[in-house]
Formats: C-alpha cells, structure tokens, sequence
C-alpha cells in the first residue's frame, strides 16, 4: 500500500506544473471572466511562443546544470541583426542563414569557453551577455526597424483556422525538441550528464563535447526566439527581448519543472510553465496592475518556483529511498 501511494504522490508531483496552471485558471477566472475568454486564451497562447521557444533552450542548459545568461540580450542582438541585413538589401533567407551561423558562433565560444577553460557558465555568459549587449547597439545604428517581409507576416501575424500561425510554427519547435531531447542521443546524453557528470564520463560519454554542443543548442534556441519575436512584432528595437524574456524563460523552465541541479525536467513541462507566465502577465493587466509591478511579480514567482522545486527534489529522494 505504501508503494503504490508513493507512485500516486510521484505522479501527483510530475503533473504539479499541470495542476498549477488549471489552479491559475480557475482563480483567474473567477476574479475576472475576462481571463478565460475566448481572445484572451488565443492572446496567451500567442504571447507565450517566444517564451516557451527560449525556455526549451534554457532547459537544455539546465539540465546540465549550468545557465546561459546571455540568451535574453542574445535574441535582442539576432533580431537586429536580421532586421538591419534585410534594411541592407540581403534578404530574408541570408538575413536568417547568417544570424543562425552567428548564434551558433555565440553558443560555441560560450561551450568552448565553460568546457575547456573551466570557467563557471554564469561567469562565462554573463561576459557574453555584455558583449552581446553592447554589439546590439552597434548593429541597431538606426535605432528602429520595421520588417514588412510577407513571410514574417504570414507566420507571426496572419491566422489559419482562427489561430495565429505562430502557433502552429512554435508547435512544431515544440514536437521537434520533444523528440530530440527523449529519442536522441543528444538528449539522453544531457539528461546523464546532468544526472552525474562523472557516471556518464565513466559511461563513454564526451562530457567536453556535449557540453559544447549544449551551449550551440542555446544559440539555436536563441536565434528561433528572435525569429518568432520579428515575425509577432515586425517593429525591431534594441529593447526587443532582453533579460524580461530571460526571466520569463527561466521562471517558465523552472515552473514547469526542471531542476536548477540539472538531471530533471521536460519540453511539455517549459511549455505549461510558459503558460503560466504568460496567463499570469495577461491576468496582471486585465486586474489593472501598474505595469511597473508585473516584473516584482515574476521575480516573486522565481523565488518561490526555486523553494519550490528544492522540495520537490526533496520529496522525490525520499520517495526513491522509501521504494528501495
């Protein structure tokens, strides 16, 4: 009996981020109707595509324990830089083939640097996030862009069957990082190396490379942040992501359980988790909260999500030790 309440307790635990988000729901709702009406839904779906897109990439780099501070300024940096090569007259295609190449350039000298040199990931993407900060303003020299590209318009703006087709597009991220990070070596060899780094080293995993080729995963997972962002607001600034969107990615990573200490999370669990931040951000302003206050509320969320998620591991391990 004990057993199978402990099964019970783990599941219950599993489905927490799901059970959260149905809780919001119904609190929400029954504050202001307006929550949970039919626009507003599609209006939180919407908002939270970039941030579900950035929270896969920082649940990547979490699993392995480490962070990518420079994602959020890294998505402002790729999506002026796509606007200011299609001002250039290069196009579409080339604007987004070299800000992929570029990304991918960021994500591997921040792998190379925390692989090789040893040096701790929040040092290493904290200097990133500085340099990125300060080549976005050097790029963004005419300050405001607006992006009138048919395809970008198609994508971010347009609707099929009454949903927005950025939807769609961030649904087929989703199922294609599902399926990386559970049918591929890549993704089995994160989760193990997060697990316990020196098991998985001793198992013939290239603990060096792989986690180079996390930090590139980032940068892929930043530069299709800046592409679903472009394509929902075609009007570029420098301000555009940033370290809001970092923050809203990890609280969404973390509400949707994946553990700081590496080892534990799930693509569908970053996508509950950016609902919530999103449903929460729409909820704030349909109370008429000061704009001023949503970002003390997120901070407030993080907190509470990391005590949070350190009793969760907590449970979990005593759990595992009262099944042996």
């Amino acid at each position: 009996m004990t057993t199978t309440n402990n099964l019970r307790l783990r599941r219950v635990l599993d489905l927490s981020p799901v059970i959260l988000l149905v809780l919001l729901l119904v609190v929400f709702s029954a504050a202001d109707p307006r929550v949970i009406s039919a626009q507003s839904l599609i209006n939180i779906v919407s908002q939270a595509t970039p941030i579900a897109v950035l929270a896969l990439g920082a649940l990547i780099v979490l699993l392995t324990a480490g962070i990518d501070l420079s994602a959020g300024i890294g998505v402002a940096f790729c999506a002026v830089l796509i606007a200011t090569l299609i001002d250039a007259g290069l196009g579409l295609p080339g604007a987004l083939a070299i800000a992929l190449v570029t990304m991918l350039l960021v994500g591997l000298l921040n792998g190379l640097v925390i692989a090789l040199l040893r040096i701790p990931p929040f040092v290493t993407t904290l200097a990133t996030m500085v340099a990125l900060q300060g080549a976005t303003l050097g790029v963004a020299s005419k300050g405001v862009l607006v992006l009138r590209e048919p395809a970008l318009k198609f994508i971010g703006i347009e609707r099929s069957f009454g949903i927005p087709n950025v939807i769609f597009a961030t649904l087929i991220i989703v199922l294609i990082a599902a399926v990386l990070m559970r049918r591929s070596a890549f993704g089995l060899r994160t989760y193990a190396l997060g697990s316990d780094a020196a098991a998985a080293q001793l198992a013939g995993i290239p603990v060096t490379r792989h986690i180079i080729l996390v930090y590139c995963a980032s940068g892929l997972f930043v530069f299709l942040t800046a592409f679903v962002m472009i394509s929902r607001v075609p009007v570029v600034t420098p301000n555009i992501g940033g370290t809001t969107l970092l923050l809203d990615a990890i609280a969404a990573a973390v509400l949707g359980g994946t553990s700081i200490f590496g080892g534990r999370g799930t693509v569908w669990g970053g996508v509950v988790g950016a609902l919530i931040v999103s449903l929460l951000t729409t909820a704030l302003r349909i109370f008429g909260t000061d704009p001023s206050s949503l970002e003390l509320y997120k901070g407030a969320i993080i907190i509470a999500a990391l005590l949070a998620d350190a009793g969760m591991t907590y449970a979990k391990a005593r759990l595992v030790e009262a099944a042996r």
